[in-house]
């Protein structure tokens, strides 16, 4: 069928079942797209014939097959995997290989799924703060403040448009919900029934400029409910864990995240009385190809910065204690982290982080592009690799905190600090953490460092992440009494 073995990534299937297209990796590997792209294929099943129409020099996802043409999600600029998604498609009338042509989507938001409609696609769209579902031409179907996590349409028999979305919010675990009637959406699901009479918390959004006032910043901020006022703002300034978000090509809007260990937290910090502030910063998502491309070759140029920009914002909204804050960050966050920590009070206005988590943290790039299991995309990030740099060229050290930190211990900037880190990260070797509690105590400087065996990126087993949430409190209550 094929020419040689390939690794079959994704499927879809034609409207009447005679035809199937696959996305294929050269390998299994998965870095295989990074060094080999992805092919476009359509199968005829009766005659197991293959044809390839389309070859895209990274990967794509969520394949989807509407009438006479296939679309999926891909970079804005194919080949960057920094530049954000939009959605293509390619044409399956052409006789040779097809080029993917550029639909919708991507320039001032950021697509995340699609959803066979028969004549027509949906798409799941980050814009801003809002997740919507639009169809190709923009037209809006949903639109709401808070996460869409999974979708589905289809038509009925009166040829209405009926929705399938999982979402929850702050105070409601993810549920299950469909269009019963147009407009109205109906729970099918109860996961969170034991929260149906708590409440957390309040979540208010922020805007305010970056600090070089090239862009707009967004941003959430969570008030515990037993200390909200009416206009569900603190009724004091409170003491504040800022949360850092991973990716860097991701946001956060209202939702029950469980994501990351720290988000997982959230119900907690709020019932201890802590409000919570969640930056999202440059070269994340739902803003676009622009603002997704300060994610290459910038590390510590404007996402640090743009952390700096929100703390400060919602301290002069009256939100956050200046004298009272914590910092924590799981993977992208985990390396925010460690660059908040060795350029901790160094902005200039008046405030320091009293302590800081780094989960899972990237300390240095250059060895991280080296031993992860995704070193080329990592690469893309850092904007050069090793192997491709000249000997003087110091581009891997911008925004690798081991790089700064002598300058930092000398000024007496880092805070006391906890490192959690599993011991089988293969994405974010635990090298990474073990370095810089190796500079933490070379210093004598306070640092509790605890790696958790059999545990990948993201920890799975129950006693662990037990065992995290109660270090982290200890932390947090230690910092902030």
């Amino acid at each position: 069928m094929f020419e040689d073995y390939v690794h079959v990534e994704d499927f879809a299937w034609s409207a009447d079942g005679t035809h199937v297209a696959v996305v294929t990796h050269r390998t299994p590997d998965i870095e295989s797209q990074y060094l080999h792209g992805a092919s476009i294929s359509i199968i005829r099943i009766l005659g197991k014939e293959c044809k390839k129409i389309c070859h895209l020099p990274r990967g794509v996802s969520c394949l989807t097959w509407s009438s006479s043409a296939l679309f999926f999600l891909a970079n804005n600029i194919l080949d960057q995997d920094t530049s954000g998604l939009a959605v293509y498609s390619v044409d399956l009338l052409d006789e040779g290989l097809s080029f993917p042509r550029k639909l919708a989507f991507g320039k001032e938001n950021c697509p995340t799924g699609l959803a066979n409609l028969g004549s027509s696609v949906i798409a799941s769209v980050e814009h801003g703060l809002l997740d919507q579902l639009r169809f190709l031409d923009c037209k809006i179907l949903l639109s709401q403040p808070k996460r869409i996590i999974e979708f589905d349409a289809r038509l009925n028999v009166r040829n209405e448009i009926v929705l399938v979305i999982s979402q929850g919010d702050l105070n409601s675990p993810t549920e299950v919900f469909h269009s019963a009637t147009p407009g109205e959406m109906l729970q099918l699901s109860d996961h969170g029934k034991k929260f149906a009479d708590k409440g957390f918390g309040n979540c208010t959004f922020l805007e305010c400029q970056t600090l070089d006032n090239k862009e707009r910043l967004e941003g959430l901020f969570l008030t515990p409910v037993q200390l909200s006022g009416t206009d569900r703002k603190p009724m004091t300034q409170l003491p504040t864990i800022v949360l850092l978000h991973g990716g860097p090509y991701s946001r956060v809007t209202d939702s029950f995240d469980v994501w990351d260990p720290f988000h997982m937290m959230i119900p907690i910090f709020l019932k201890r009385g802590y409000g919570i502030l969640i930056p999202n910063y440059r070269g994340g998502s739902g803003r676009g190809e622009h603002f997704a491309s300060y994610g290459c070759g910038n590390l510590g140029m404007y996402d640090e910065p743009d952390i700096i920009a929100m703390v400060q914002h919602a301290i002069t909204e009256g939100y956050a204690d200046s004298d009272n804050l914590v910092a924590a960050g799981w993977s992208q966050g985990g390396h925010l982290a460690y660059l908040s920590s060795v350029r901790n009070g160094a902005h200039g206005f008046g405030w320091r982080f009293k302590g800081i988590i780094a989960g899972a943290g990237i300390s240095d790039w250059d060895t991280l592009i080296l031993a992860s299991d995704l070193g080329y995309f990592q690469a893309q990030i850092t904007g050069a690799s090793p192997w491709t740099s000249d000997y003087d060229d110091l581009t891997g050290r911008s925004g690798s905190a081991i790089w700064e930190f002598k300058t930092a211990y000398g000024e007496n900037r880092i805070p006391p600090m906890l490192i959690l880190h599993g011991q089988n990260d293969q994405r974010t070797p635990v090298t990474q953490a073990r370095g810089f509690k190796r500079a933490m105590d070379d210093a004598g400087l306070q640092c509790d460092f605890v790696t958790y065996p059999r545990e990948g990126h993201y920890f799975t087993e129950r006693k662990h992440i037990e065992d995290l949430m109660k270090r982290v409190l200890w932390f947090i209550e230690d910092a902030l009494p």
